[in-house]
């Protein structure tokens, strides 16, 4: 799939065109999208028009509390990608057997964003997904792994397109737990920096005498109370934890300038654990012109090892 193509990755048939197959009045079961919370589910129909094909409508809220509109203007981007987690769950389940009670961790998810289609509106955005499932990998019969390619419409309107891929396993055994707990939560960077107000929601700390270094590197704020980054227990870092610091880390590298990030390409190389350091570094890479978006290499690192890398794209904003 090209990203930068505002083509249907999906061939539909033309009965299959109409946009008023999917309804907007309610969310999709939470287990199915694997959320705890009812307010934290974006999808709220779904279809299958092929036989690796689907539409799903989802729902961006003008005022979430996590994820804000960005300089009072734009849905956060990062929308999208919780709508791609959130789409690859439902269809993984629904369609291709995954059980219900498998862990599911992103291994690679890219997006792309139309600025001028995100913008808010007089009411909540109502974006339609038409999806192809590629990929999908069987271990004794049981599905571990699927991508999901997307291309999202607002309306009649391109809105972008992102491709994810999905990696599931049953769930660990608590008595094999790590018994580790979790490492200091070390004291956020100002909120103002990372383009947040509450320091609750900041996920990039001030890096500790030990680990203290110059410029954009920070240590990882793991906080499993955090009602939206850890809807429910777990046992590994969320990769939706990760996106939110590439892009606080974007905006921290970009200051004083607001960023609207409009494309991510991001890799998840190994699963995180919660009980060990994770050190974040962004690398503002050189712009051909002013007036070029800012790429922001996004990096981070754990046991010494790197587990998460994410090239972003945002334009600035005043």
């Amino acid at each position: 799939m090209s990203l930068t193509d505002p083509t249907l990755t999906v061939p539909l048939p033309p009965d299959a065109m109409d946009e008023a197959d999917l309804r907007f009045v309610r969310t999709a079961p939470r287990h199915l999208v694997d959320r705890s919370a009812v307010a934290e589910v974006l999808i709220t129909d779904w279809r299958r028009l092929g036989p690796d094909a689907f539409r799903l409508g989802a729902q961006w809220p003008r005022g979430h509390h996590f994820y804000v509109p960005i300089a009072g203007a734009w849905y956060d981007p990062l929308l999208a990608a919780e709508s791609l987690r959130q789409a690859s769950v439902l269809v993984g389940q629904t369609y291709y057997g995954v059980p219900a009670d498998h862990d599911f961790t992103i291994a690679e998810l890219e997006f792309e964003v139309v600025p001028g289609a995100i913008l808010l509106g007089p009411r909540p955005a109502e974006v339609r997904l038409d999806v192809a499932a590629t990929d999908l990998r069987h271990h004794h019969g049981t599905p571990t792994a699927l991508t999901l390619e997307a291309d999202l419409l607002r309306g009649g309107d391109f809105a972008g397109a992102g491709r994810l891929t999905l990696h599931t396993k049953a769930p660990r055994d608590p008595a094999a737990g790590e018994g580790g707990g979790y490492p200091p939560l070390p004291d956020p960077v100002p909120p103002a920096i990372v383009g947040r107000l509450d320091e609750r929601d900041v996920v990039l700390g001030v890096p500790g005498s030990a680990g203290a270094r110059r410029g954009l590197a920070w240590d990882l704020r793991i906080d499993p109370g955090h009602p939206v980054l850890f809807d429910h227990p777990t046992d590994e870092i969320p990769g939706m934890v990760l996106l939110e610091a590439a892009r606080q880390a974007v905006q921290a590298a970009c200051a004083p300038y607001r960023v609207l990030p409009v494309e991510l390409r991001s890799a998840f190389h190994f699963p995180l654990s919660l009980s060990a350091p994770c050190r974040i570094s962004a690398t503002r890479l050189p712009a051909q012109d002013a007036s070029e978006d800012a790429a922001v290499r996004v990096t981070a690192w754990q046991s010494g090892r790197l587990a998460f890398d994410s090239l972003v794209v945002a334009s600035l904003c005043d």
